[in-house]
């Protein structure tokens, strides 16, 4: 018996353990989805029959995990009609690695994701542990995004190594950070706002600023990378940039225009159907978020660093007019869970019915696909 304790306050055991149930848990709410829903969308055609043949595999590879999983196989193409220039390489290269070990593209995009999350779990306990804060990993599972995290997308490989930039940033293990952080810019184009807080992390720490601007340089060599790799393949060190808007998200907008666009869609041009109840969702996370920015600000919790990442990253969004997939976009921004003890008990009950009513339905739209991120 006493094995078994040890066994349990092992930050690793608790993670897998918290990370199966997590799992079973969300693969029944898709079930009841199955019942509730009917099939929209099951795009994926190149995956092994065993996966393509039960929604329950290949709807947790739905949307952009059809294009992380194409990449992967194919190389960057232009596919439905949209240039995948716009999905960074990392997640793909760890996929396709993977694949041509044990022979399963699927399995091979499942297996990175769910051990990103679990590297992912640890190390925000970690984080956590070394701000003493109240651990923040329970939070995140049931976020409005959850399903994203248990799915082929970036979101587990981003935080994973937004988490260990994090914490080792916290120890002044600068070259793991350094390393974490170029990692998450060949993931992510949010990745700079990484490096950005890793910046200031090192100018707070005493660096000169000489040293401060190469490790600063260095850091950002995913996107760098990237950014090569585009320019020999399509002669555009900016491909990635430019393919953003075949997917409406790289046009500048004025914050004031997009709440105004999203004011009118909630109000006037409202239309009770699915598309508009996302769009009620995409809101209410984003009031969520702001406000939850502003009471970290206001409890002065945590440091400029970490105020810089998460108004980028919030801002990112924003300023797009576009506030499409905001339950997946604020996963990165998970530091502003630390000031949910802060918040009333009152806030703290509102904020996980509508963090887990939105989680809930957000998975059973995701998986019969419908959109949602």
């Amino acid at each position: 018996m006493e094995k078994i304790k040890s066994y349990l306050h092992n930050e690793w055991v608790k993670a897998v353990v918290v990370l199966i149930a997590w799992n079973v848990g969300l693969r029944f709410i898709a079930i009841v989805g199955y019942v509730m829903l009917p099939e929209k969308f099951a795009p994926l055609d190149f995956i092994s029959h065993i996966w393509q043949s039960n929604f329950i595999f290949w709807s947790f590879a739905n949307f952009d995990g059809e294009h992380y999983l194409s990449i992967a196989k194919f190389g960057y193409q232009i596919r439905s009609g949209f240039p995948q220039f716009a999905f960074f390489p990392l997640l793909p290269l760890l996929i396709n690695a993977l694949s041509h070990l044990i022979g399963d593209l699927y399995l091979s995009g499942m297996i990175v994701s769910q051990l990103s999350l679990l590297i992912a779990i640890y190390f925000i306990a970690q984080w956590c542990n070394t701000l003493k804060v109240k651990n923040i990993g329970i939070p995140l599972l049931v976020s409005t995004g959850a399903i994203f995290l248990a799915s082929v997308y970036t979101e587990p490989v981003f935080i994973m190594l937004s988490a260990m930039a994090m914490y080792y940033s916290e120890q002044r293990w600068w070259g793991r950070a350094i390393i974490a952080t170029a990692f998450a810019t060949a993931t992510r184009v949010n990745g700079i706002f990484l490096a950005l807080f890793l910046f200031v992390k090192m100018i707070k720490n005493g660096e000169s600023l000489q040293l401060v601007v190469s490790k600063t340089l260095l850091s950002l060599s995913g996107l760098m990378s990237y950014m090569i790799f585009l320019h020999f393949q399509v002669g555009d060190f900016l491909a990635w940039f430019h393919a953003q808007g075949a997917w409406g998200k790289a046009k500048a907008t004025s914050p004031i225009i997009t709440f105004i666009s999203y004011l009118k869609a909630v109000s006037v041009d409202f239309v009770p159907d699915f598309t508009h109840l996302v769009v009620i969702f995409e809101v209410l996370v984003t009031i969520g978020a702001i406000y939850l920015f502003i009471k970290l600000l206001l409890h002065n919790q945590l440091d400029l660093a970490y105020w810089l990442y998460l108004a980028g990253n919030l801002a990112m969004p924003i300023t797009t007019g576009s506030l499409g997939s905001m339950p997946r976009f604020t996963l990165i921004l998970f530091p502003l869970l630390v000031v949910l003890p802060k918040l009333s008990k009152l806030g703290r009950t509102l904020y996980y019915i509508c963090s887990i009513t939105i989680c809930t339905v957000g998975i059973i739209f995701f998986t019969r696909g419908y959109w949602y991120g």
